[in-house]
C-alpha cells in the first residue's frame, strides 16, 4: 500500500478533527491519504492504530456557491449519507462501506479498495446484476423517508403514488426553477420545459413500479475489485421508475450493451425506453450539472426539451 509512504496526517487532517476521529473511534490516526471527488464533504483515507483502514468524510465550510440561490435551500447532511447506505445496505443486493461513526459533519466508512475506474464488459455485467436485484425491491409509492442531496442540493421526496407528478414537481421542475434562477439555461429553455412537463403523460406510463434505485451511478461511484463489484458509493436513494437510473448510467458511467444485455436477461426492459423515454429521462441529471457545472449542460438540456416539442 504505497500510500502508507505518504506524510503522516498533519498534511491533510487538522488537529481539531484528527481529535474527533480519534476521540470516535477509540484509537489514534497513523497515517492519511486525501481523496478525490466530494461535492459536500473532504474525503481522507486514514489508517489506525488498530489496524483498520476507514475513510473520513467531513463537510468544511465551502469558499464558493454555484449560485447565492443555493444559501437558502436545505442542506445535505452527512447523516443523509449514513442512512442512505444502511437503506441499501439493508437490501441484501448491493455493497456499500459500512458506517462506523456519523454526525451531521463527520461520516467514517470501512474503505473499499478497489483497481480499476472504466467498466470492462465482466464489470458491466456484475454492475447489471446488483442493479436488478435492488431494483426488484420496491415500495407503494414514489419517493422516500426523506430528502436526499445530490451534491449540495436536498432533493424533495415526497411520497406520490403518481409517477409523472413526482418526476414533473419534484425533480423536473424543481432543478428546472433551480436551474433558471441561476442563470444557467438558454433563453427559452425554461418555458419549453414547462410545456414538456404539462404533457409528460405522452411518454411515460402511469403504470410504473416504485423501486429502490441507487440515484447517482457515474463511474467514480462504482468501484471494482478485479472485476468484481466492491461496492457502491454516495448514494442519492429513493423509489423511483427503475428506468431513470438506467437512463442515468450511458451519461457518466460509460455503460454500454454488455450492461443492457445482462440486464435485460434479468429484467426486460420495454423498448419504448430507448425509443422515447432515454433522452427524457436524462434531463434530470442533466439540469443539475447546468446548475453546478455550468458549460454546455443546459444547451443540451435545451436540445432534449426541444426533441420533445418543448
Amino acid at each position: 500500500m504505497p500510500w502508507l509512504d505518504k506524510p503522516s496526517a498533519g498534511d491533510c487532517v487538522t488537529p481539531e478533527l484528527r481529535h474527533r476521529i480519534e476521540t470516535a473511534l477509540g484509537t489514534r490516526v497513523r497515517r492519511s491519504l486525501p481523496l478525490r471527488g466530494g461535492n459536500i464533504a473532504q474525503a481522507t483515507r486514514i489508517e489506525t492504530d488498530d489496524g483498520r483502514n476507514l475513510v473520513v468524510k467531513h463537510m468544511v465550510p465551502r469558499p464558493q456557491s454555484p449560485h447565492p440561490i443555493f444559501g437558502t435551500l436545505p442542506k445535505a447532511t452527512l447523516k443523509d449519507e449514513a442512512f442512505m447506505l444502511d437503506r441499501l445496505r439493508q437490501t441484501g443486493a448491493v455493497p456499500v462501506p459500512e458506517v462506523v461513526h456519523v454526525t451531521p459533519d463527520l461520516l467514517i466508512l470501512t474503505f473499499i479498495d478497489c483497481d480499476q475506474d472504466a467498466l470492462s464488459n465482466t464489470g458491466q455485467a456484475a454492475l447489471a446484476d446488483v442493479l436488478t436485484a435492488l431494483h426488484a425491491h420496491t415500495a407503494p409509492r414514489f419517493g422516500f423517508d426523506r430528502p436526499t442531496p445530490i451534491g449540495p442540493v436536498q432533493r424533495p421526496n415526497a411520497w406520490s403514488t403518481d409517477w409523472v407528478a413526482f418526476l414533473r414537481d419534484q425533480r423536473l421542475m424543481f432543478f428546472g426553477h433551480l436551474a433558471q434562477q441561476a442563470g444557467r439555461l438558454p433563453d427559452g429553455c425554461f418555458a419549453g420545459l414547462e410545456k414538456l412537463c404539462a404533457n409528460l403523460d405522452r411518454w411515460i406510463p402511469t403504470d410504473q413500479t416504485p423501486s429502490l434505485i441507487h440515484g447517482d451511478l457515474w463511474i467514480g461511484n462504482i468501484l471494482f475489485r478485479q472485476q468484481r463489484l466492491a461496492a457502491l458509493i454516495d448514494p442519492a436513494t429513493y423509489y423511483a421508475d427503475a428506468e431513470i437510473e438506467l437512463a442515468f448510467l450511458p451519461l457518466f458511467s460509460g455503460v454500454g450493451s454488455a450492461f443492457f444485455e445482462r440486464y435485460h436477461a434479468h429484467r426486460p426492459i420495454n423498448p419504448l425506453f430507448f425509443e422515447e423515454r432515454q433522452m427524457l429521462y436524462q434531463l434530470e441529471p442533466l439540469l443539475a450539472h447546468a446548475i453546478f457545472f455550468g458549460g454546455g449542460y443546459g444547451a443540451r438540456v435545451h436540445q432534449i426539451v426541444r426533441y420533445y416539442g418543448g
